[in-house]
């Protein structure tokens, strides 16, 4: 075995073990509503989970992985429930002062109240806790020496997989709403999929981190503007003119968000744009000064 590094089952079993406490650790955090991070724990440990246990497929089974996976994912949709309402109420709030607005955006922390509750009622009702059950036992068996490898081959692997579904969906439109929640999406699975495997990943894939770390932010930004242009748009209780002025307002924020992510997907094409509408601009400036001074100006006769 290369660098001593054990099998990828043996290290994955470590991690689902550790993500796993995670997951017991913040989950009386959330029922017993302890402190403001519970249920932010608490969804990025699930979600680490889920990351994980589709990128071991191959190993567990697809079947049996994909069970366990279907067993987290009610908790894991009430939480990001929850966390897309805390922050499109923040959004809201920042896109007019308007009193009427103001009292829709107060009127819907009874919603998140409602989220909160669900999320509360799924782990009361044992879900999490016979999703970790069904994980215990998915560990329980060998995996089959012949769907075994080595832990740096199957983590490149792992990697590049995540990295190529990045590259499928790099050129989407910055008006392709779907689009743009998938790359994040994907951003996401390549940025937990480096972190989980880092100790066996060589430098150029750890390398990746980064910058997906920093485009899932950019695109998280992106899809917290979009929602709540979705939301003031579908508003039923809004005067046309409030509505009007909040989806000015949020447009405006979603441009300022694209020219910083495209500024930092591209940042030589961004200079270049931002010089040549620059030297565009003093153009203009120069040929309007040229025209005014023709002959024939009132100005120039006056002169």
């Amino acid at each position: 075995m290369s660098h001593g590094l054990p099998l990828a089952s043996a290290y994955a079993i470590e991690k689902f073990c550790e993500l796993d406490a995670a997951v017991a650790e913040a989950t009386p955090r959330v029922r017993d509503h302890a402190d403001d991070e519970a249920i932010h724990d608490l969804r990025v440990a699930i979600r680490r989970l889920r990351t994980m246990l589709k990128m071991t497929r191959s190993l567990f089974g697809r079947w049996h992985s994909d069970v366990v996976r279907h067993a987290f994912a009610t908790v894991m949709r009430a939480t990001g429930e929850l966390r897309d309402e805390e922050v499109l109420e923040q959004t809201l709030a920042e896109a007019t002062d308007d009193p009427s607005f103001s009292r829709w955006v107060k009127a819907r922390s009874a919603r998140e109240k409602n989220l909160r509750h669900a999320v509360v009622t799924h782990i009361e009702h044992g879900e999490l806790y016979r999703a970790r059950l069904l994980l215990k036992a998915m560990l329980v068996f060998h995996v089959d020496p012949k769907l075994d490898m080595d832990l740096s081959r199957f983590s490149r692997r792992a990697v590049e997989k995540a990295r190529r579904n990045v590259e499928k969906r790099r050129d989407v439109e910055i008006t392709d709403v779907v689009g743009l929640h998938e790359l994040r999406i994907a951003y996401k699975e390549l940025r937990y999929a480096i972190e989980l495997l880092a100790e066996a990943l060589p430098l150029d894939a750890r390398a990746l981190l980064e910058p997906s770390t920093v485009f899932q932010k950019r695109l998280g930004e992106i899809h917290d503007v979009d929602t709540a242009i979705l939301t003031v748009t579908r508003a039923r209780n809004l005067k046309i003119q409030v509505k009007g002025s909040a989806l000015l307002a949020l447009q405006q924020a979603r441009e300022k968000r694209v020219t910083k992510y495209l500024r930092e997907l591209d940042p030589l094409g961004s200079a270049a744009r931002e010089a040549s509408a620059s030297e565009k601009g003093e153009l203009q400036k120069l040929q309007k000064k040229e025209t005014d001074q023709q002959p024939g100006d009132p100005k120039t006769h006056q002169a």
